[in-house]
Order: C-alpha cells, then sequence, then structure tokens
C-alpha cells in the first residue's frame, strides 16, 4: 500500500526550492516532533505570508482612519488668453457711443491656491473603519488556521516518516530472513535432503518481498521529503526523526478518548462568524450612506494678470474663503436600497454555510474519534 499521495507530494517538491535555508546542507538534521513543529511554524513561507497579511490589513485600517485627518492640497494654474473674454454693456450706459461688447482680462493669467478640508461629521466613515477592524481580526483567525494546518501536516509527515522507516525495517529483515532461507534451502537441496518445489517456493518468496522493500524504501524517502519542505529545509540536507512507534503506544487510547468534539475553537466556523460580522457592518456602511456628511472647508489663492512676462512688476492679488459643506443624499434611484437586499442575503447565506459547516465538521469529528478508538484497540 502506498503511504503518500505521490500526486500532491510531486507540486509541493516543485516550490521546495523556494523555501528558506535553516539548515546547511551538509549537516545532519535530528529532530524529535516538537522540534520539527518548532522549525516548521518558524521557517514556513506559508506562515509568514499570513503574517504579512495581517500587516497589510493593519496598514489599510491606518489609511482608512486618515479620513478624519484634515487634508491639504496646493494647485497652481496658467493661462494664456489667445481671445480674452468678453462682456456685453447696454449701449450708451456712459453717454453717446459706449457700451457693447468689452474685453476683459491680459494675455497671461496665474492663479495658485491652497485648499483644506475637515470631516467633521461622516458616519460613512466610521463604519468603514470598523470594517477594517473586522478584516484585521479575520487575517489574525486566517493565520491561526495556517498555523493550524501546518501543524497538522508536519505530524502527518512527522509519523509517516516513522511508519515507513519501521516498515522498511521489517521488510529488511523478512528479505535477510528470506535470503538465508534460500541458502538454506539450496544446500539442502545439493545434498538431495529436498525436493525442487521446495527451493522454488524459497526463491519466489525471495522475489516478492524484493518489490515491497523498494517500495517501503521509496515511501520513506518521499515522507522524508515531504517532511523537509513543510519544515523549510532543503532538500538535500539529510534528514533524520528521532524517536520510533513503539514510544507512542501507550499515549494511543488515552489520547483518544480525551480528544473532545467541541466546535469552540474550529477556526472554520470562526471565520464564518467574522465575515458575517463583517457584512453586518456592511449592511450599516450602506444604511449610513443615506444620512448627511458635514465638512469644514477652507481656500486660499494668490491671482494675476498681464500682457508681459516681467514677473518682478506682478501685481498679485490674495483671496481667502471658509466655510461648511453639508451634502444630503435624496435620491439615487434605489441603488443604496437593493445593495441593502444584496448584502441581508449574503448574510442569509452565510447563516446557511454555517450550520450546513458545523454538522459536517461534528459527524467528521465523531467518525474520526471512533475510528481512533478502534485503531487503538487494534493495537
Amino acid at each position: 500500500m502506498r503511504i503518500l499521495n505521490l500526486l500532491s507530494l510531486a507540486g509541493i517538491i516543485t516550490v521546495s526550492g523556494l523555501l528558506p535555508i535553516t539548515v546547511s546542507a551538509q549537516d545532519t538534521l535530528k529532530v524529535t516532533l516538537p522540534e520539527a513543529l518548532n522549525i516548521a511554524i518558524t521557517d514556513n513561507p506559508t506562515i509568514k505570508i499570513a503574517d504579512k497579511e495581517i500587516e497589510r490589513q493593519q496598514y489599510y485600517k491606518k489609511e482608512v482612519m486618515g479620513g478624519l485627518l484634515p487634508s491639504l492640497s496646493g494647485s497652481a494654474q496658467y493661462n494664456r488668453n489667445v481671445k480674452p473674454q468678453v462682456i456685453f454693456m447696454p449701449k450708451d450706459i456712459f453717454g453717446p457711443g459706449t457700451g457693447g461688447p468689452m474685453q476683459m482680462g491680459s494675455d497671461n493669467s496665474y492663479t495658485a491656491g491652497l485648499s483644506a478640508s475637515l470631516p467633521l461629521f461622516a458616519p460613512t466613515l466610521y463604519k468603514s473603519i470598523q470594517v477594517t477592524e473586522v478584516d484585521i481580526e479575520l487575517a489574525v483567525e486566517k493565520s491561526r488556521a495556517s498555523k493550524i494546518d501546518l501543524v497538522n501536516q508536519v505530524k502527518k509527515a512527522y509519523y509517516t516518516n516513522l511508519l515507513t522507516r519501521n516498515a522498511y525495517e521489517v521488510l529488511q529483515q523478512s528479505m535477510k530472513n528470506a535470503q538465508q532461507n534460500l541458502e538454506k534451502i539450496k544446500n539442502m537441496y545439493g545434498q538431495g535432503l529436498v525436493a525442487e518445489y521446495d527451493l522454488i517456493r524459497a526463491d519466489v518468496s525471495v522475489r516478492n518481498i524484493k518489490p515491497n522493500l523498494v517500495q517501503a524504501e521509496n515511501s520513506n524517502r518521499l515522507a522524508n521529503i515531504m517532511l523537509k519542505v513543510l519544515m523549510g529545509v532543503p532538500e538535500n540536507v539529510v534528514l533524520e526523526v528521532k524517536g520510533s512507534l513503539s514510544e507512542y503506544e501507550q499515549q494511543l487510547t488515552n489520547n483518544a478518548i480525551a480528544l473532545s468534539t467541541s466546535l469552540e475553537e474550529n477556526t472554520d466556523l470562526k471565520q464564518l462568524d467574522i465575515q458575517q460580522r463583517k457584512l453586518e457592518l456592511q449592511l450599516q456602511l450602506l444604511k449610513s450612506q443615506r444620512l448627511p456628511t458635514l465638512a469644514a472647508f477652507g481656500n486660499y489663492q494668490w491671482q494675476t494678470q498681464a500682457n508681459d512676462f516681467k514677473f518682478s512688476d506682478y501685481e498679485w492679488v490674495q483671496s481667502f474663503m471658509a466655510g461648511f459643506q453639508l451634502q444630503v443624499p435624496i435620491f439615487n434611484g434605489f441603488a443604496k436600497r437593493n445593495k441593502e437586499k444584496q448584502v441581508a442575503i449574503g448574510i442569509d447565506q452565510l447563516q446557511m454555510q454555517r450550520s450546513y459547516v458545523a454538522n459536517n465538521i461534528t459527524t467528521q469529528a465523531k467518525n474520526a474519534l471512533v475510528n481512533m478508538i478502534k485503531a487503538a484497540e487494534q493495537v
């Protein structure tokens, strides 16, 4: 029976060259299970990627919170009035022959200014900050899920190493015994003490063990590579797992009985709960868009006009204004209402999905516990 899924392993081995180097290729790394777990959690790139996602979400929260601070921007503009604007004055307004179209401005105009704004009441922004906080919480939980999954994979690979190594050692001993028996039968056959049938049967026994021995050796080699990949150790480093399966025999029954099927700390369900809270906040965010927003603003400008480019002779005029801006949403074609209904349906879907996942995980956990107890009794 093949111990490892070779197709899955091939995909992992392909990327093993990208993993960080923690041990010199000339060293022999001997590890216990706790040591293997510690190295994997430290060097495995999956954990590092998950931690980077937490950091990224924290910076995104700071970005959103920056919307509460004042914003300041500067601007500058130059216009060449090829055909200056005109205004039309009533004819004869200042006497006979006056009025009509009058040219305004100069050939060149310059404008520079500073604009500042500060949100005073922005309910949508407040809800957006709460959503980013939930995003950080979700990233933390996903990081925890990555560590749980890694620990699970490392344990499987570690025990598979022990299992395939012991299986290989047993088959080696069987091969040794079969070869010794074949030599003994050959000697007895040469002396006429046994029939040719006994010689053929002994030879067949040796031939039958050989493919199983080769398969056991390959399984142990692949299990060793799998553990190295998970630990972030280069493939050319010699890795040796300490211990043997016999050391765990006494723990089997006690560990199986002590296991619980409680889903309180299940990371899949926790992620679904966080996603539901995020959707609920997004629904509140959409509803907050119905509320008015209030902001303070200020604008300071310098401007001048001239027909030449003698900058030192320009006369700059300054202007300043400040005030408040109130925006009240009135009607947008029912777009907000339809978005709110979409999010509400998404919440219902997530609740149904959580119930289904919880029932499924509970069934799997109970079946796994029964199988563990049965396996412990068989041992």
